[in-house]
Formats: C-alpha cells, structure tokens, sequence
C-alpha cells in the first residue's frame, strides 16, 4: 500500500524520504503502474530510465545513446547502480528531434538549433532559414525525379514486351539498360 504525502509543510523529510524509496522500488521491479500515475510535471528531476525515456519519446533506447553522443542530448545523471537518470526534458527534446527530421533537417543542423537555444539565443531564425532551403531542395529533387520518370516511361515503352523471360540479354549485364543514351537525368547529381 502506497504512503499518500500530506498537502501541508508539516510533512518531514522522512515521509518524503518513504515516498521516493517506494516509487524507486516501483520502478526498480519495473511495476510501471505506479510511475505511470505521476505525469511528466510531477515526477521528481532526473528520475527516468533510458527505457522509460525511449518509450515515451517513441525511440529506441540505442537512438537515446546515439543522440548523446551526438550531443544532441546532454549527458545525464547517473544512478548509484550506474543507471543513466533523465528528465522528462529529455522526452520533449527528443520529440523535437525526431519532429524536426520529419521536416527534413539534419541532425548536425537541428544540434546547431539546440545549441543556440541551450545558449540562451533564439534559434526561429535560423530554423527559418533551414526551412527555406529545405523546400527549395525538395523542389529541385521532385523536377529531377519527374524527369527520371519521364525517361524510364519513355524507354520502357521502348523494350519488348514479348518473350522477356526467355529473352537471351546482349550487352555484358543488360542491354536494356546499357542501350539507355547517356543523358544526364540518368545521373544522380551531387
């Protein structure tokens, strides 16, 4: 049965020290229930787990790691069991991670975002101007795809239709596509 802490400031530093043992052997025996009740405003600093983290962000625990290494993620606490200990920041700064490579921005450039953040500097800006060059990026890439498709369409209608499978190829892999002429929508550009 869980000690319930008394709204008041008569409440002693041991009821405080019972209520924080017993949601440590909560989560210790990984009984989630009783963790689960506390919401991300009331847990206690630097309490979660690497598991715990990765399941609420919606990652995986190696992507946790990769992302400290990275420095995307600043290194957290550690446990007397040598645990790593995070904050449930930890959980909104990894969704904005993940949101921002959703939109197409690199993990060196969304670094440089939270960099200028964590150093008190506003990042809209910069983002801003990412986003622009982004859409323009994309632009360029869906004109060189749509003429991809339009010289694949064009030299597919071209092959034979007949007898494919017991087609003997010429050429020395195959002549489908060594006849194909040398333009540059075939050539993936840098």
């Amino acid at each position: 049965m869980r000690k319930e802490v008394a709204r008041s400031d008569d409440v002693s530093d041991v009821d405080l020290d019972d209520y924080w043992c017993s949601f440590d052997r909560a989560a210790s025996r990984r009984d989630y229930q009783a963790a689960e009740k506390m919401t991300l405003h009331t847990r206690p600093v630097n309490t979660l787990k690497v598991g715990q983290v990765a399941d609420e962000a919606g990652v995986g625990v190696q992507t946790l790691h990769y992302y400290e290494r990275l420095g995307l993620l600043p290194k957290p606490n550690r446990s007397d069991a040598n645990y790593r200990l995070y904050s449930s920041e930890t959980i909104r700064r990894v969704r904005f991670i993940k949101k921002a490579q959703a939109i197409g921005l690199t993990l060196d450039e969304i670094k440089r975002i939270l960099d200028l953040k964590d150093h008190g500097r506003e990042p809209c800006r910069q983002v801003a101007e990412l986003g622009e060059k982004h859409l323009h990026e994309i632009d360029a890439r869906l004109t060189q795809l749509r003429a991809y498709r339009r010289a694949l369409a064009q030299a597919v209608s071209a092959w034979p239709k007949k007898n494919l499978s017991a087609r003997k190829c010429a050429g020395e892999f195959c002549d489908l596509i060594e006849r194909l002429p040398e333009r540059k929508i075939f050539q993936k550009s840098r």
